[in-house]
Formats: structure tokens, sequence, C-alpha cells
């Protein structure tokens, strides 16, 4: 066997391989047993009947065509790596294989030779700036954060409200009031299936429903029946419809559609005193001062993880920005696919269908990736920049850092115990490895004291 090599555009490398006829002979044979193992031939047991037989039987075109695919499946990993130390001196940081080869036969013939060519699509080769003279110049860009007082007195409003006692009332409806409705919908005459309710629960005020409607609810006392009119919002997607027919939400949104609604019940909302046996009630907190002070430290907490975030999307976007690579076609779409997934499993989330989301949208998923080319490019690039940088800082995560990444994605996906066992191993592994080398590649870019 003899091969040449020749470098491709857009990070592409082909070889060319020339095998002797001598050499594909163990494969033919090899092949004719095969195929009579598949399809055994009548008065012979399978895998035993004399290649002269074989022949006449599959034609010596068939065997000569499996005896090739053997051949390539056994020697493709010596030629690939002989391919790699060939080059090593040259291209040992780019000849990193992505995808599945892309493998021809260009030379088939009964007692001939055998020509294969193989495209392998690699790690495009990167030129890096000066990162940690970015990462150092964006780092000072960090801002302190603050916690104002009406923030600590917004959440603390928020956790009363949230422990707020009902008391049932039959004066008139208010805002701040707790109720529960009937309703229907009506698109003119029709009826809308799908869009009504029973016992339906509502705090009047908190403006987490069609806008309009908690307003048209004002003033009524429980058991009044009453009929009006709201006007969807143009963006207007109600969960309850995606069981209807596809479409169906996107024809509603910003029409006006008449609600009868029953009022079942209105009770006044008392929310509970701030005093400090209400603050020793919520957790391990000697007093309301405790609490302010909890609730001012986590809010830092919150405003600091942001703070971190924002930086480092910013040094990442500008050495990436500086940073000169050829992005390659093959991980801008397996990136897209990536961002489709992520799509799918948040629209998973919250209950919803993803083929009826994307008719809400009036788009289809090849639709979202052509709007999200450059975004993915982006983001491919952020990707190839932080792996080149562990690459030359050498810097790698430990196995419990791996591991914790591993144990975090399998927390937060929800997943039934039975259901994580069905895992690709191999592919959390990457995943939780990429995650974990990739903070500390950030932790690493975050030092200010660059030389």
């Amino acid at each position: 066997m003899n091969y040449q090599t020749k470098t491709l555009p857009r990070s592409q490398i082909e070889i060319l391989v020339n095998v002797p006829r001598d050499e594909l002979k163990p494969f033919l044979e090899k092949a004719a047993i095969l195929l009579t193992q598949e399809k055994p031939l009548e008065g012979f047991r399978p895998g035993r009947a004399p290649l002269e037989i074989v022949k006449q039987r599959f034609g010596e075109y068939a065997i000569y065509e499996r005896a090739a695919k053997l051949y390539i499946e056994k020697n493709y990993p010596k030629i690939f790596d002989e391919t790699l130390h060939k080059n090593s001196e040259t291209v040992q940081d780019t000849l990193e294989p992505i995808g599945q080869p892309e493998i021809t036969i260009t030379k088939l013939a009964p007692g001939s030779e055998l020509e294969f060519k193989i495209i392998l699509s690699l790690l495009p080769s990167i030129a890096l700036p000066d990162y940690k003279k970015i990462a150092s110049s964006v780092s000072q860009e960090k801002k302190t954060p603050e916690v104002s007082e009406k923030e600590v007195e917004d959440t603390l409003n928020f956790i009363r409200e949230s422990r707020a006692s009902l008391i049932t009332v039959s004066r008139p409806a208010q805002f701040g009031d707790a109720v529960e409705i009937d309703f229907e919908t009506f698109d003119g005459i029709t009826k809308l299936n799908g869009f009504e309710s029973k016992s339906h629960p509502l705090v009047l005020g908190e403006k987490k429903t069609i806008p309009g409607l908690e307003e048209k609810l004002i003033g009524m006392v429980a058991g009044e029946i009453k009929e009006f009119s709201v006007k969807l919002p143009d963006n207007f997607h109600d969960k309850a419809l995606t069981q209807g027919p596809a479409g169906q939400v996107s024809r509603l949104a910003g029409k006006n559609i008449t609600f009868k609604t029953k009022m079942n019940l209105v009770q006044e909302r008392k929310l509970p005193e701030l005093t400090d046996e209400f603050a020793k009630g919520l957790g391990k907190f000697s007093g309301v001062e405790n609490l302010r002070i909890s609730i001012s430290e986590g809010i830092m907490l919150e405003k600091e993880r942001k703070e971190k975030e924002r930086l480092r999307i910013k040094i990442a976007d500008e050495i990436a920005t500086k940073t000169t690579a050829e992005i390659t076609e093959i991980l801008i779409n397996s990136e897209l696919e990536k961002m489709v997934s992520e799509l799918k499993n948040g629209v998973k989330r919250m209950g919803l269908k993803f083929d009826e989301y994307l008719s809400n949208l009036k788009k289809s998923a090849g639709d979202l990736k052509l709007d999200w080319v450059k975004d993915a490019e982006r983001r491919v690039k952020i990707a190839l920049v932080l792996r080149k940088i562990a690459k030359e800082e050498k810097i790698e995560p430990t196995e419990e850092e791996v591991q914790n990444e591993i144990n975090r994605f399998i927390s937060y996906s929800g997943m039934p115990e039975k259901e994580t066992k069905k895992i690709d191993k191999k592919q959390i592994f990457e995943y939780a490895y990429g995650i974990a080398r990739n903070e500390k590649v950030f932790q690493f870019l975050e030092k200010t004291n660059f030389v």
C-alpha cells in the first residue's frame, strides 16, 4: 500500500491510497466467506463454499467490493496515524479530525489494484492575538455591583405576598385580590376549544395573564356572570391552544375575542407583618435585620455572577474578533444542530410542542438555522479560541472537576435515574470535559497581573 496526502481548502486533507492486487487477496477470501455466511449456498455450510463457486453465485465484482470495504475498515486507522506522523512538523496542531471521514473508492475492478481517497475535515488552524493583554484590558472594566434599599424592600414584599393569607369577601373584586373564575372564549360565534378553564386562579394586578383581562374583572362579585371583549397581543401564544390545529395560535394573535366569565371567588390578600417572628419562620434567621442582610447578600451574589458573565462574554468576543481562523462548514452545521436541539429542549420544558411553536413563529427549523448562521459561527470561533488557549497554556480539568460537571448536567436535566443510564458516556464526558476546561480557561484569563 502506498498513499499521498494533499492539503485542500477549508481545513481538509485528501489522502489518495493505492493498494496492489496481491495485498488485497486475503481480503477477497474473507469477503467470500462473509457473503456465504450471510446468504449460504445450497450444498455448502455457511462460509465454506470455494471461492470460484462464490464468484459464480455473487459475481466477482461483489466480492471485490466487499473486500475493498474490509480493507479500508482495517487499514484506515493505520493510514490516518501514519499521515499524522508524516505531517507532524507542519500540521500537528491542526490535524484533529472532526465528523466522519468521506471515503470514496475511485478504482475497483477484478484482477486490478484498488484505489480510494479519504477526505478528512480537520479542526481549523487559528492564529490567536495577544489574549492575555486583551483579557487584562477587559478585566479593568469590571464594575462593582451595589444593592439598593428598594431592591431589598421589593424582595421582602415578594416574600410577604407569597405567604399572604386569603380571606373570602362578598364585596366587588379590586386590585390586589385573589380570584377564581370560570371562562370560555369565542372568536365571533365560534367557541375556542382548548382556551377555557374552570376555577382559574388570578391575582388582580400581577399582570400575569392576557393584557386587559384583569381590568375587566374589577368590580365583579362572587356568582356574577359577565361577557366582554379583549384584544389578544400580536405575539399571543397560549399553551392550551397548542393542542388544537397547527396555526391556530398565530391566527388569533392581534384579534378581539369574547370572554364569557363567571366570578367564583373573591379573596382579600392579607400580608403578614414584617416582624422578627415572621423572619424566624422563614429559616435560620435571628430576626428582620438578619433577613435583610441575607437578602442583600443574595442579590449581591447574583449581580456579581452577572457581571462576571458579562466580562467573560466580552473577553471571549474580543479575542475571537481578533483571531484569524477559517471556520469550516461542518463545524457551523454541527453548531446549528446543537442550537436547534437547545431550543427544542427549552420549548419542551415550557410544555409546548416544537412543531406548533415553529408554526406560531411562522418559521421552519431550516429558517431558524439560516437566521442563526452568524451566531453559530461566533460560537464556533469562541469554542476554538478557548480550546487553543487551553492547549497553549496546558490547561486541563481534573477528573473531579469533570465529574462535578457530569453530576450538574444530570441534576439539571431532571431525568429519572433509569434514563441517565442510557446517556452516551463518551458524549457526556466530552461535554463535561469541555465545560470544566473552559471554566479553567476563563479563570486563567481573569487574572489581571499578566506581564
